[in-house]
């Protein structure tokens, strides 16, 4: 458990939140870095916490994460379960992210239909591949070589099911992969816009 905080504008009800005051890299000590576990359900809370207060803009900078989760703990948080072959949750972190076999959003926060997510991020990369989250970010949040494909195929199989789920077709957008892959849950499930 971490404590936070994020700014609040009263007038206009507007959340400003720093992911990584949540899940940043910054809060894990060097020789506890592990992304397999790592989550971004905090960032959900920080989320949740904004519309208890009325809010329904979202300003949120997204970087700097100790995380490779796609998103998936955050959308947890508001709602969304990621489901394996038989039905059972997952669970959290990168480690999960291959088992994926379907998405629940029967118990998903229905004020999120009334908000605008806008992210700040300053990378440009795909959620997959070479160029992508796990591959090039990976490694500074303690991916090792031998499991950088195995990383990266469960955010393929991820990538592919969130598609599918909500008609999409998100994971080559820019800046999809930014935060292990929040920005792809942002554009892909709450209608986010990613900004530079």
């Amino acid at each position: 458990p971490v404590s936070c905080y994020y700014g609040y504008l009263e007038k206009d009800k507007t959340a400003i939140i720093e992911m990584a005051s949540a899940s940043g890299i910054t809060l894990v000590p060097a020789h506890q870095k592990n992304p397999l576990p790592a989550s971004t359900h905090g960032v959900g809370e920080m989320i949740l916490h904004a519309l208890e207060k009325g809010c329904r803009h979202f300003i949120i900078g997204i970087g700097g994460s100790a995380t490779n989760d796609g998103g998936t703990g955050m959308l947890t948080a508001l709602g969304y379960e990621f489901l394996d072959a038989k039905g059972k949750p997952v669970g959290p972190g990168g480690q999960c992210l291959e088992k994926i076999a379907s998405v629940s959003d029967k118990s998903r926060i229905p004020a999120l239909d009334e908000c605008v997510f806008q992210i700040a991020c300053d990378v440009e990369n795909p959620l997959c591949g070479p160029h992508g989250a796990t591959y090039i970010y990976g490694p500074q949040k303690g991916v090792t070589e031998d499991l950088l494909p195995v990383l990266d195929r469960g955010m393929n199989n991820y990538g592919h099911i969130a598609e599918a789920f909500t008609g999409k077709s998100t994971m080559s957008t820019a800046r999809s992969g930014a935060s292990g892959g929040l920005g792809f849950a942002f554009v892909t499930f709450l209608n986010g816009t990613l900004k530079s």
